[in-house]
């Protein structure tokens, strides 16, 4: 089985492969949000399933979370990228680690110096690395694969996935919700202005916070 497992991961980037270049292009997000909607009750699913697969297409899953801000309320809208956004890097997590951990990492050591130097910390603080990892990179393809080489054990994955990718789904959907709907700011036209501001602000602070941890990390000293 252990022979095998190369040839299984040719197999599924060669699948990769073939339908991103089917699939992928700039006129694929129309092409979802018509998906979505021609599945009718299931468009929930169907939504998932799209974002999952984006995960693994290297599509800009930023995007296709916006177009669920289209299509659903915000709270439905944010539930259904966060599932996918957790289950679609569990699994990319999971093929890298089980099937191309070896072949991955030689590339991430030659490609990616600072995540080499920081897997020792993924290792022993896996959790946190990863969290703010998130709050950087959001789900960079790149990243996805890059972790699953590491050291870094699953349930740490998971928490530090699922914990860091709320604030770059909740501002997508939060945009893509207040362009489709701008009337529904009729009682207080400050309102979206404040929660945009809030959402941006969060995301530069963490994002501030997250680098320079990142950089006392990887040049091996404490953060203050």
């Amino acid at each position: 089985m252990r022979r095998l497992r190369p040839l299984l991961f040719v197999l599924v980037i060669g699948l990769l492969i073939w339908a991103s270049h089917h699939y992928g292009g700039a006129s694929s997000l129309e092409r979802v949000r018509a998906f979505v909607e021609a599945a009718g009750p299931y468009g929930p699913l169907a939504f998932i399933a799209v974002c999952i697969a984006g995960i693994f297409l290297h599509m800009p899953e930023i995007l296709l979370i916006a177009v669920g801000g289209m299509l659903f309320e915000g709270v439905h809208a944010f539930t259904y990228g966060w599932i996918a956004s957790v289950v679609g890097a569990t699994s990319t997590f999971v093929i890298v680690r089980y099937f191309a951990r070896d072949y991955v990492q030689r590339g991430v050591s030659a490609r990616f110096a600072r995540l080499r130097a920081l897997d020792e910390r993924l290792e022993r603080n896996g959790f946190v690395t990863v969290l703010v990892l998130r709050l950087v990179l959001f789900m960079a393809p790149p990243l996805n694969w890059a972790l699953g080489a590491s050291r870094v054990r699953l349930v740490h994955y998971v928490g530090g996935t699922a914990l860091g990718v709320v604030p770059g789904i909740a501002a997508a959907v939060f945009f893509a919700d207040s362009i489709t709907q701008p009337a529904a700011d009729e009682g207080f036209p400050g309102r979206k202005l404040i929660g945009a501001a809030f959402i941006v602000g969060f995301l530069v602070v963490a994002g501030l916070a997250s680098r320079r941890f990142l950089d006392d990390r990887a040049q091996g000293t404490p953060s203050s």
